[in-house]
Parts: structure tokens; C-alpha cells; sequence
């Protein structure tokens, strides 16, 4: 049994693969969000639930697509048979699981941060500057499609859970100063939240379209892999230069969107709160 998801030179088989490394992984996620509720919740917030149903239920879906990334047949088949599931992953890491991990924390835990780990919460401070998390996501989106790391790290059990985390690291700081629960941690207006989205949409492009119009396989991992239903490298290649641009522009516009309703809804609150006072 492996215990995480690596390249193999086995042909391709639709036979169910166990990966042990990633339900630690999940059990260990989903014990550390309860176990911390449960032992912060009574000191930081007696009289409060622990977490809202909504929260609850976003925490789990985002450690669920983390395991869908992560395990057979997703994992495997992107960490040494496709690179176009391999482009998949890395929008379920860094695009999706994100957001909805941080959705699930309250409020009080992040506040409760700030009097029982203060450098923690300057840690957290600096992660909001939205300079500081663009750079984090787009070294880490280069970074992990270089030829010296595809081919170099992540064909091994240890390289590929490497990229992986890197991938969750890189997602969590883009998504942070927009998803923030605490206005004190992060004090982006919605029109800067909506603009810095925007921003995050630009640099993925210059890697997609090294996949898209490139006339040969760049990666060898992927080069070399065992075919599967009969996809070519280069064919494969270019489904992924094209996914890694849709999908990530279709997860961030439709945050974007969100954000542009909240945005609309609190100028109308504000203009009535201005006329409730006036009048």
C-alpha cells in the first residue's frame, strides 16, 4: 500500500488504488478542526456555538474536495499519468478546498488567535496584505509547473505530497485576505477584494499558454507516462493549458460575482441607513 499518490510505470487501470497517507491526512484535518472548537470554544466563546452549521458544513466540503484531489482515481491519475488532471488538482487545491476551509472558521477562533498566540496573529496579519498573498500564490503556481519540479519532484510519494501542500499553502494565502473573518486581520473594501481578483486571474496565463501552444511535451513525467484511452502528450498538454485558464477563471469570476453582490447590497443598506437617519 503507498501513502500518497506518486508516478508509477504501471499501465493505467480503472483497479482501486489505496493511498493510507491521504485518510490520515483528511481524519487528521477534520480531528484538529473539531478538537480545536472543542477545546478553544469554552474559553473564547462560552455563550456562542462553536461553529454554525454553515460553517460546519463549508470546513467538510473543503476537506471532502481535498480528498477527491488527493486520492484514486483524481490523485493518481494527475500525479504520473495526465497532466490535464494534474492541472485539475491544482484548481481543487488552490481554487476550491481554500475558500471553503476558511468559510468554516468562526470568528472568535481567529480573535481568540490574536490573546493566545499573538505571533501568530501578526503572522496572520501580514498573510492579509494582499501584496504579500499574490506573491505567495503565483511563486507557488510557477513554481510548481517548472520543469525542474514536475520532473524533478514530483514523481515520488514525498515530492508529489510536497507539491500538494504547496498548492494548499499558495490557495489558502491568495484566498485569505478576501475570506478573512475578522475585519482586523484583513480591512479590504469590497471594491479592493474585487479587483484584487482580478489580479490573481493575469499570471495564470503565462503558464497556460506555454501548455497551449507549445508543439511538444514539456514535462517528461507526463511525456513518458503510460498513455491513457489513448490520449497523446501533447493533446493532453493542451487540455491542460486550457483548463488551467477556464477553470480558474470560472472559480475566481464567480467569486468575483459574489463579491459584487455584497458589494451592491451593503451600498444599498448604507443608503438606507443615511435616509432612516436624514428622514
Amino acid at each position: 500500500m503507498s501513502w500518497w499518490c506518486s508516478a508509477s510505470n504501471l499501465a493505467w487501470s480503472w483497479t482501486w488504488r489505496p493511498y493510507l497517507g491521504v485518510w490520515l491526512f483528511v481524519a487528521a484535518l477534520v480531528a484538529g478542526y473539531l478538537a480545536v472548537l472543542a477545546r478553544m470554544g469554552p474559553r473564547f466563546a462560552p455563550e456562542k456555538p462553536r461553529a454554525t452549521g454553515l460553517q460546519l458544513a463549508s470546513y467538510l466540503t473543503g476537506v471532502a474536495v481535498l480528498w477527491i484531489a488527493s486520492d484514486w482515481p483524481i490523485g493518481t491519475l494527475g500525479s504520473g499519468y495526465l497532466l490535464s488532471v494534474h492541472t485539475l488538482q491544482y484548481a481543487l487545491y488552490c481554487l476550491v478546498a481554500p475558500p471553503l476551509l476558511l468559510l468554516g472558521i468562526p470568528q472568535w477562533l481567529i480573535l481568540g488567535v490574536e490573546h493566545a498566540a499573538p505571533r501568530l496573529w501578526r503572522v496572520l496579519r501580514f498573510l492579509a496584505n494582499p501584496l504579500v498573498a499574490l506573491l505567495i500564490f503565483n511563486v507557488v503556481l510557477l513554481g510548481s509547473h517548472t520543469q525542474q519540479v514536475i520532473d524533478g519532484i514530483r514523481p515520488s510519494q514525498l515530492g508529489s505530497f510536497a507539491v500538494d501542500m504547496a498548492w494548499l499553502a499558495g490557495g489558502l494565502a491568495l484566498w485569505w485576505p478576501v475570506i478573512a473573518p475578522v475585519p482586523a486581520v484583513s480591512r479590504l473594501s469590497y471594491p479592493w477584494k474585487f479587483g484584487y481578483l482580478f489580479i490573481s486571474t493575469i499570471l495564470p496565463t503565462v503558464p497556460s499558454a506555454f501548455l497551449v501552444f507549445a508543439d511538444h511535451p514539456l514535462y517528461a513525467l507526463y511525456e513518458l507516462a503510460p498513455r491513457v484511452n489513448g490520449i497523446s502528450a501533447v493533446d493532453d498538454q493542451l487540455v491542460a493549458g486550457i483548463a488551467m485558464k477556464v477553470l480558474g477563471d470560472v472559480i475566481v469570476w464567480t467569486a468575483m460575482i459574489v463579491v459584487a453582490i455584497r458589494w451592491v447590497r451593503s451600498e444599498a443598506e448604507e443608503d438606507r441607513m443615511e435616509r432612516g437617519v436624514s428622514g
